[in-house]
């Protein structure tokens, strides 16, 4: 942890070099440091947090696809990235920036937005500019995995989402698989569990991605909660992807199966009532199961790429 001095010496020079736009030796003959020190504080103050940096990269959207999918899958809103033969960036980065955009115009009509984890949650949250101080609360809507990676430690995304938006978080202190079903309910029954779910649910906007059960993939397989074997065969029984980690068929269903019950987060049944549901997914792999999302009735808002949103309207003609 830096000192006051150090953290002021950095701002200070920081502020030099890119807000009052002054060259490195005129910040050295100002502080009577060399060029050099001066170099070595302006890249501490970037490794420290000093600095943050944020790249609006233009991000071009896809208005009849927009209207075309809206009215095929009865949403309030669809956001369709126009992709490009050069792709500076990957589509699913891309797709964070235009769900982070969309959230941001919405953040000061609201007063709380509830999040699942997942790589597409991750990089919206990413891509939210650090100085919108909307002062909201952020709710963990799913439990925590044994052993997240970084896109996948949802307390890790509510604290970092509420520390960009200088709001509050409620966290869901639970792991997001019981080990039975009545293992869950007994979770599920605690006070500080509830208060979360309650919380959770009451929430203006959700924030999540959608699965596919592909086992390259899955985060099923990754954390140890199914082997191949057991998601082959709910595949093959009719499962096509997971929405807040609810095992779903393509006909907008409910899978039947023990899996569900052991889930400890927000229920489809309550996402349904959270007035705006924001989905961020793409990729071919991924349309059988975003349509079966899209038919559970949870969804009003989607966001993804052109080619998605094309494969999409000729899964559900054919």
């Amino acid at each position: 942890m830096l000192d006051p001095e150090a953290h002021e010496m950095l701002a200070r020079v920081a502020s030099m070099y890119y807000e009052q736009d002054m060259t490195q030796n005129e910040i050295a003959d100002e502080l009577g440091i060399s060029r050099v020190k001066v170099y070595r504080l302006l890249r501490e103050s970037r490794s420290r947090g000093v600095v943050q940096i944020s790249i609006d990269w233009p991000i071009k959207r896809d208005a009849a696809l927009e209207r075309a999918l809206a009215e095929a899958f009865a949403l309030d809103e669809a956001l369709v990235l126009r992709t490009a033969l050069e792709q500076p960036l990957p589509v699913l980065r891309q797709l964070g920036y235009l769900g982070a955009r969309y959230l941001e115009g919405l953040l000061k009509d609201i007063s709380s937005l509830a999040i699942c984890l997942g790589r597409s949650t991750f990089e919206v949250i990413n891509a939210i500019r650090p100085d919108l101080q909307a002062h909201i609360r952020i709710v963990q809507a799913i439990g925590s995995m044994p052993y997240p990676r970084e896109e996948y430690d949802s307390s890790m995304l509510a604290r970092q989402l509420a520390q960009k938006l200088g709001g509050q978080v409620v966290y869901l202190n639970s792991p997001l698989m019981a080990d039975t079903a009545h293992a869950a309910q007994v979770i599920r029954s605690q006070r500080n569990i509830q208060h979360a779910l309650t919380m959770a649910s009451s929430a203006d906007i959700a924030l999540l991605g959608i699965g596919n059960l592909d086992p390259q993939m899955s985060g099923f397989i990754r954390e140890g909660f199914l082997n191949e074997d057991e998601l082959a065969a709910f595949a093959q029984d009719g499962a096509v992807g997971d929405l807040a980690w609810r095992i779903f068929t393509q006909q907008g269903a409910i899978f039947p199966c023990d899996f569900n019950e052991r889930v400890i987060g927000i229920s489809l049944e309550d996402l349904r009532r959270i007035p705006t549901t924001v989905a961020v997914a793409a990729g071919s792999a991924k349309v059988p199961a975003m349509v079966g999302a899209l038919r559970l009735g949870v969804i009003n808002v989607l966001c993804t790429d052109d080619k998605t949103a094309s494969a999409l309207l000729r899964f559900i003609q054919h």
